[in-house]
């Protein structure tokens, strides 16, 4: 029980409801002064803590629970006042409370005189005045400003996060903590924006209070108790004045925090720091300060000792801050004479050797499509394609670096994948590119152009003539699109080039979290490495088949991984074989139904007999030209056929040679315009159709005989 009780107790929440609680029971209760002084030395103790941390926070946003603690401390403050108020009124000169009884009786003077009381309400009048009129006030309308301005500017700080992530400037997780942060500091400036308020609150009640103290002190001390009217207001005013100093004083402070807090800009630095970096970091102006302080001390009149000093302090001050910065650059040039060649040059040149995995680079005039604050939308469609991948295709497209290259011609761009150019053309930029996408029935007037991506016939047209276009029967879209998508069919063509170690890493440590027991026993357990299961990916990004099952993938690449002895090509097909209702879904159509072109069987003999796995190679395919010169004939012509009918190719044949007619068909056609399968991979609801097959045409019996 003792146990669950301490469990209990370190709860933060229970901590927190206890102390609501004990607030409550401080207005309701009546409490022994020993007692109150000890929750009065809280309140000061609290109000130091908050005032500092004020100071040393370097955003706003790191104080965010502020606002809550501002309303927690005036009900504390509050409650307080009530139970004083109770024991000043019930107890009068029997009163225990010693900090209020000294803080009274210093301010008074200890003599008890008129003037003393007079004196004692002057200056808790004074704080609260300074309070109300200056720093409550000022706060009040910085939070408001704040909380408007944090507001308005919410959409074009969200903008800028999106736009560093698309360039490359920022990762996702670095993207996901400025959000986080951002989202922090919204809330924060609204809740400021009311929190304020009960600062106003606090310091009016307390001004309430001390005329009810003295009112009441002498109805009961001189209406009820029989005292005269002077010494009754003699012993509750003392009191009233030491009560209203104990809770203005941490009002004050608190007041002071709120100020600082929401005046705070952004900064790297505490308050402390930025104010001795900015105002006391030049010497010369503090000679001119220093000189000026000792020269008004001949001013006839003047306090001459006084001026003198504080002028020569702020003098030798700056000499003191002249001498640090000048031993600070000595310091660094000294450093930089001993420091060897071989230490000197690297980080210069390893800059230059830093290659992106996809970078685009354009020419000056393009500049402007990738400013967002002219209404152009490069940035944000590069964001999207990057999101379109990952959603689609599992791939983690990296960061894409968007720089401007004075090299290229003004229109140019250049698409590069690991540093090398694999793409790029010239663009109009202040006009709209019209493409031909279908028969038209006269011709556009202008010259005509292929169009970078699909090689479609195109023109150049003017932004008034888009409707023209378009009715046309032409497709019309702006540079930024045409860059776009350019860009969305480099990456599907190349996807497995760009799915690198780190990326795969990324995903592994995202899959971990959720499902730790098949990332421990493929890494772990099977010794699978990253190289090996980054050409698994690889392989299946090249045939089109999504990655985004990767639990699914790692599974299979568990279950197999001992049979194949870690072969990532023969994986690649376990995985298939795995991932066969997803690959099949895709290629069916509504009834079910698959067009394929199957393999003779003497074709897929001869593949079998060319087709070897090399302990050290891994897959080799050793054909006789003259049979891969027939067979490379047979598939063009059926690939052709299909595309005629307007079918997407797809070749059926067993596994032992799906690899080997995939490696022959990439190296005739593009990527992702035909599609590989085997029987294995083909579910068992969805229906084959055979439109064609393969066969070797021969010419002559000599040659059918040198390849049988």
């Amino acid at each position: 029980m003792f146990e669950q009780i301490r469990k209990h107790i370190q709860d933060s929440d229970i901590i927190i409801g206890i102390g609501m609680i004990f607030i409550l029971v401080l207005i309701i209760i009546p409490l022994p002064g020993y007692i109150l002084d000890g929750l009065i030395g809280i309140s000061f103790f609290t109000a130091v803590l908050i005032l500092l941390t004020s100071l040393s926070s370097r955003n706003p946003a790191d104080f965010s629970v502020f606002p809550t603690l501002l309303l927690l401390t005036t009900i504390y403050r509050l409650a307080i006042n009530v139970s004083t108020t109770r024991m000043i009124l019930t107890k009068g000169t029997s009163a225990s409370s010693k900090i209020i009884e000294v803080f009274g009786n210093f301010v008074v003077g200890g003599g008890g005189d008129a003037g003393g009381y007079i004196i004692g309400i002057i200056i808790f009048l004074i704080l609260t005045l300074v309070q109300v009129l200056v720093i409550t006030k000022g706060a009040t309308r910085v939070s408001e400003v704040a909380a408007r301005f944090a507001l308005d500017s919410l959409p074009g700080k969200q903008l800028a996060i999106d736009s560093d992530l698309a360039a490359g400037y920022i990762n996702e997780t670095e993207a996901r903590r400025r959000r986080e942060r951002l989202q922090t500091e919204m809330g924060f400036y609204g809740a400021m924006d009311g929190a304020s308020k009960f600062v106003q609150g606090d310091v009016r009640f307390g001004i309430v209070m001390i005329l009810i103290n003295i009112i009441g002190g002498l109805i009961v001390g001189a209406g009820i108790q029989g005292e005269g009217i002077s010494e009754a207001l003699a012993i509750y005013t003392r009191f009233t004045i030491g009560d209203g100093l104990v809770s203005a004083l941490p009002a004050l402070l608190i007041s002071s925090a709120t100020g600082i807090i929401v005046s705070r800009s952004v900064g790297e630095a505490s308050l402390p720091e930025d104010l001795q970096k900015q105002l006391f970091s030049n010497p010369r102006l503090l000679y001119i300060v220093g000189s000026i302080l000792m020269m008004s001390s001949m001013i006839p009149g003047f306090p001459f000792i006084a001026m003198t000093g504080i002028g020569g302090l702020i003098f030798f001050l700056g000499t003191r801050i002249d001498k640090k910065n000048l031993l600070g650059k000595e310091t660094d040039k000294s450093r930089d004479s001993t420091k060897p060649d071989s230490e000197k040059g690297p980080e210069v040149y390893l800059e230059h050797l830093r290659t992106e995995a996809l970078e685009v680079e354009i020419g000056y005039n393009l500049i402007p499509l990738v400013d967002q604050k002219s209404g152009n939308t490069l940035l944000d469609q590069i964001s999207r394609l990057r999101r379109r991948f990952a959603m689609e295709n599992g791939l983690i497209v990296p960061p894409i670096r968007i720089r401007d290259n004075m090299n290229l011609e003004p229109n140019e761009y250049s698409i590069k994948l690991q540093g090398s150019h694999i793409g790029g053309f010239k663009l109009e930029p202040d006009k709209l590119m019209a493409i031909v996408t279908r028969e038209m029935e006269k011709e556009w007037e202008g010259e005509s152009f292929q169009e970078p991506t699909y090689h479609l016939k195109a023109y150049w047209v003017e932004a008034e003539k888009k409707s023209d276009a378009e009715s046309a029967g032409m497709d019309v879209v702006d540079p930024s699109t045409v860059i776009a998508t350019h860009l969305s069919s480099i990456i599907q063509q190349n996807c497995s080039e760009i799915m690198g170690r780190r990326e795969i890493k990324n995903i592994l440590d995202s899959i971990r979290e959720d499902n730790p027991v098949v990332v421990d026993e493929v890494l772990n357990e099977k010794k699978i490495n990253l190289g090996q299961i980054q050409t698994v990916l690889q392989n299946l990004l090249k045939e089109g088949v999504s990655i985004r099952n990767m639990t699914r993938i790692l599974e299979n690449i568990a279950n197999h991984a001992e049979r194949t002895q870690g072969d990532a090509h023969l994986l690649t097909e376990e995985v298939r074989l795995g991932l066969k209702r997803q690959i099949l879904t895709t290629l069916a159509d509504h009834e079910r139904k698959l067009l394929c072109i199957t393999i003779d069987s003497p074709v897929e003999r001869r593949l079998r007999e060319g087709i070897h796995r090399d302990p050290e190679e891994g897959f080799v395919m050793a054909l006789h030209p003259d049979f891969q010169e027939l067979l490379r004939n047979s598939l063009q012509e059926e690939y052709q056929k299909s595309l005629k009918e307007g079918r997407h190719p797809v070749f059926l044949c067993s596994r032992a040679v799906r690899a080997g007619i995939f490696h022959v068909l990439e190296r005739i056609f593009p990527l992702r315009s035909f599609t590989v399968i085997a029987h294995e991979e083909v579910p068992s609801d969805i229906s084959i159709t055979v439109a064609g097959e393969v066969k070797l045409k021969t010419t002559s019996q000599e040659k059918a005989v040198s390849i049988s």
